[in-house]
């Protein structure tokens, strides 16, 4: 990923480096009295590079953003690099592999194409100063010092050993361009990896945190719950007549057997083997119906003869129940309590697709449902964050989007363990 604040101090401090390194050969080119073709120009070409430098540190913050930045930088170095180069001795100058530091750049910060594209712009450079030999000593030849020297420098660039130079600049320009884009991808990639386990491993902590509370608060609330159904038998023959005594006493019994099984799970925690995902999501959606006889549900199935095995597959259950409610109320808001549920087994790969009837969500929120823990009016927060962290600590995936024709599209997908 291109990370635009790391990226431009990176080159901002390239090419100061790269400035100090030219600012320091020309003062040891004037001690040692090395023939140049023009002091001036060397200096014109270095306080532009030094005016460019201070200039970009002056650049609004949005332009920090801009690739287009980078490459016009790392291109005046070139031809900054190219001009000094092209006045001092051309490829006699043993500093001509200089050439080769932008185009190490460009591979380290910008995508591997341009990096190709500034190794062509390095041969190109390379090759032009071959092809123009030392300036010095050709404007010498030209006011009539050395005649034979100019017919060597101009008539005869190209000589063998300079053949042999040109090769080796051309193969180091294109293997530094390659591999260092490639391992430089390499390490962005491995990069977000570890920023994904990192972001994951964050949500299993504050899912272990929740899990904890409601461990207790499960523990606590059998007691009362054990309570309240003995006291509502006691009095139901005094209130049996109130529409709303069977609707809680029904609701007790469902709390308790919330807590039933959470007591059970827990109690089998250290069966790890894996079992058949397919007949517990069957039996999960043929319960939660039982739960929600007011939403209208439409099942297709398409299955084949494989099977889809995970660890745990006991807990999808709880997690499926979240995610129903959402999408449940979510078409309750909107006066249309229905679902539609595709229930896919393909080749050991299980997928269930539920289509709700909601007013979907805006992109920013359907980033980061299920990421992070927060609260909603709308109960979008928590119950969708601990059913992402369970799921996919069984090795499933869930993808949510909206769709063109209103509510959302939620998929459940899993892969079959061994």
């Amino acid at each position: 990923m291109f990370t635009a604040t790391t990226s431009f101090w990176q080159l901002v401090k390239f090419r100061a480096l790269i400035f100090s390194i030219l600012t320091l050969l020309a003062l040891l080119g004037s001690i040692m009295v090395y023939p140049v073709t023009a002091w001036n120009v060397i200096v014109l070409v270095l306080c532009t590079l030094l005016a460019t430098n201070l200039a970009q540190l002056q650049l609004p913050r949005a332009w920090h953003e801009s690739q287009l930045l980078f490459v016009v930088c790392c291109a005046l170095d070139l031809l900054a690099i190219f001009t000094l180069l092209a006045l001092s001795g051309g490829v006699s100058n043993g500093f001509v592999a200089l050439l080769l530091l932008p185009v190490a750049v460009v591979a380290v910060l910008l995508p591997a194409w341009l990096s190709y594209v500034f190794a062509l712009g390095a041969i190109i450079a390379y090759s032009l100063l071959l092809w123009m030999g030392d300036l010095t000593q050709i404007l010498q030849a030209a006011e009539g010092i050395g005649h034979h020297m100019l017919h060597t420098n101009v008539m005869q660039p190209f000589s063998r050993h300079m053949w042999q130079m040109w090769c080796a600049f051309v193969i180091s320009a294109i293997v530094i361009s390659w591999f260092i884009s490639r391992q430089t991808a390499l390490n962005r990639n491995t990069s977000e990896q570890l920023n994904q386990l990192q972001q994951q491993q964050v949500r299993q902590e504050h899912a272990l945190a929740i899990a904890t509370y409601a461990a207790n608060a499960a523990h606590d609330l059998a007691s009362p719950i054990q309570n309240l159904l003995l006291l509502t038998d006691e009095v139901q023959p005094l209130i049996a007549a109130h529409p709303a005594t069977a609707d809680m006493q029904q609701q007790l019994r469902r709390c308790q057997q919330i807590i039933s099984e959470l007591r059970q799970h827990a109690g089998e925690w250290r069966d790890l083997k894996p079992a058949p995902l397919l007949p517990i999501l069957r039996q999960s959606l043929k319960s939660w119906m039982v739960t929600r006889p007011d939403i209208h549900v439409t099942i297709t199935e398409n299955t084949d003869d494989s099977r889809c095995h995970i660890k745990e597959a006991t807990a999808v259950a709880a997690a499926l129940f979240q995610i129903l409610d959402n999408a449940a109320d979510a078409g309750l808001q909107q006066q249309k309590p229905q679902l539609e549920l595709k229930l896919t087994l393909q080749q050991g790969q299980l997928s269930l697709c539920i289509i709700d009837f909601g007013e979907g969500l805006s992109e920013q929120r359907l980033a980061e449902l299920g990421h992070l823990p927060q609260h909603s009016e709308q109960g979008l927060g928590w119950g969708q964050f601990l059913a992402n962290v369970s799921i996919e600590r069984l090795g499933g995936q869930i993808i949510r989007r909206n769709r063109s024709s209103g509510g959302m599209e939620t998929l459940l997908h899993f892969r079959g363990q061994a």
